[in-house]
């Protein structure tokens, strides 16, 4: 009887030690688990790099938008189609395809007779304008600012503040601004000084087009 356990014994040793020799020679599948351990990294780069490409466009569509409703005010077009609701739906108007931009943009249109006297306690710092909640909360219709009724000759600085809220966990990407708000605050600035217009300005017919896509239905 114990012959014959001895036996069994060393015929399974010598089966697993075959077993494990093959185990050891097949290759199938190293790919697949090699791919596991990086696969979570790169996936986490590869949307990182993609949610920064966003980021870029979005805030250059910004720049380009406050830049173009800029010049409407600059060269009398705008004054006499409204105020600052008409200007945020002109800024949106030039945003195409930025379906979240009434809702989180702010418009500061600001005058003085100097560009020293306009000054942050007439355009607060945007952060003070930060009106988004933390973590998975939705970012709520944000007001609009300042807005200087204008004519020919006067000094003029347009701000937009876009919030924008962040697809990707911030704790990937670090680009919220302020931390830990999920949001982007991108700003937008320019400064000009009116060119010589009527003194009630007009309302241009592209304008009042652009200022009718980008109001929200």
């Amino acid at each position: 009887m114990t012959i014959f356990s001895n036996q069994v014994i060393r015929r399974a040793e010598r089966v697993s030690m075959r077993l494990g020799s093959k185990f050891k020679r097949n290759e199938d599948g190293a790919t697949a688990v090699e791919f596991a351990f990086v696969a979570l990294p790169f996936f986490m780069l590869l949307f990182g790099i993609l949610e920064l490409a966003i980021v870029f466009f979005v805030n250059s569509a910004l720049v380009h938008a406050t830049s173009e409703a800029g010049r409407t005010l600059r060269t009398g077009n705008f004054q006499a189609c409204g105020g600052v609701d008409e200007f945020k739906a002109l800024v949106c108007g030039n945003m195409t395809g930025m379906a979240s931009c009434w809702k989180n943009v702010r418009i500061d249109v600001v005058s003085g007779n100097s560009f020293k006297t306009i000054a942050l306690p007439t355009i607060p710092d945007p952060l003070d304008l930060d009106p988004t909640q933390t973590g998975a909360d939705a970012v709520p219709q944000t007001v609009n600012g300042n807005y200087s009724t204008n004519s020919s000759g006067d000094m003029m600085v347009v701000r937009s503040t876009f919030y924008y809220r962040l697809v990707l966990p911030t704790i990937l990407t670090r680009l919220d601004n302020p931390k830990g708000s999920g949001v982007r605050t991108m700003v937008a600035t320019t400064a000009f000084r009116n060119e010589p217009f009527p003194t009630s300005g007009t309302c241009d017919a592209d304008t009042q087009t652009q200022i009718t896509d980008g109001t929200p239905t």
